[in-house]
């Protein structure tokens, strides 16, 4: 009976836990934030085995720097040094979104951000760096907490590309033109 009355004062806490680990003496603990000397540690999840947060299931250090420093990869399509960042940050295995600057008012939008006038730019949380030199967003990247290595899991995939100003819907079809009024009779 003892034992059922600690458990039903334990299932709160449980429920609000994000986090299971072991410590240094094989305790299992559960809270938000596991301290960095623990060991084993893995997401809770909630019940039927789904997470509803999508960087859950990273490693730890890259999901507090993705929460905390998200990433947003500038492109436009036919650049090169577009496809070399993308490749940098894939190898590097740092979780990034994508913004495509194609259209006029993408390119209009893009200006008035003030992250230059080049293409790729990396927004690193709110800090940009506005030129592709792998030296300059390694540093960044690493100021911002991402591991140099990240092992991302299997099944993860960034979000496709997206166009910096959404496309406009299309315009409804027009109304037909009402009837031309008849010439007055002379």
């Amino acid at each position: 009976m003892r034992l059922l009355v600690v458990l039903i004062a334990l299932l709160p806490a449980l429920a609000a836990a994000q986090y299971k680990w072991v410590d240094g003496a094989g305790r299992v603990h559960y809270g938000d934030h596991p301290p960095r000397d623990a060991r084993n540690i893995e997401p809770v999840r909630r019940a039927g085995g789904e997470t509803t947060d999508p960087l859950a299931t990273l490693p730890l250090l890259v999901r507090r720097a993705a929460t905390a420093f998200p990433l947003t990869l500038y492109t436009a399509p036919d650049c090169p040094a577009c496809g070399a960042a993308r490749e940098l940050l894939r190898a590097r295995g740092a979780p990034f979104a994508e913004v495509t600057v194609g259209t006029a008012q993408d390119i209009e939008a893009f200006k008035k951000l003030d992250l230059g006038d080049k293409v790729p730019v990396l927004s690193v949380g709110r800090q940009a760096v506005t030129e592709f030199v792998p030296d300059d967003w390694h540093r960044a990247l690493d100021a911002a907490g991402y591991p140099r290595a990240a092992n991302l899991p299997a099944t993860w995939r960034n979000p496709p590309p997206r166009p910096l100003v959404a496309p406009a819907a299309a315009a409804p079809a027009a109304a037909p033109a009402p009837p031309a009024a008849a010439a007055p009779a002379r």
